[in-house]
């Protein structure tokens, strides 16, 4: 059994670690933690790996209100690795962005962030 336990050691440390990773995001625009003075129409969001589109959770808050969105608010980029989330009129204050994706890889991930808009 000694050498079992030395083989499955040996087989993990020689697999390379991207493939044990989850999907993450890369960046974010506006970026987290920014401190803006025009509210942005859009979000983006980039990630490690390509998305699966159907498994995308995203809620928005500004201060303790929801932000909604249209149907038709979320684009992906042609790798689908960027969000584009098309933001409606909103105002000042500071925006919390929560998601959770799994890739096609069948990684899930997790994550959240924050920037503010002062006048």
């Amino acid at each position: 059994m000694q050498w079992l336990r030395c083989f499955a050691l040996a087989c993990m440390a020689f697999t390379p670690v991207w493939a044990m990773a989850h999907a993450h995001m890369l960046d974010a625009e506006p970026p987290a933690n920014a401190v803006i003075t025009q509210v942005p129409k859009q979000l983006r969001l980039r990630f490690s790996e390509p998305i699966e589109k159907k498994f995308v959770r995203l809620d928005i808050k500004r201060g303790d209100q929801p932000v909604v969105l249209a149907p038709d608010s979320l684009q992906w980029d042609s790798g689908g690795k960027t969000l584009v989330v098309n933001l409606p009129g909103q105002a000042t204050g500071v925006y919390q962005v929560q998601w959770s994706i799994l890739a096609k890889d069948g990684h899930p991930g997790k994550g959240h962030y924050s920037f503010t808009v002062k006048p």
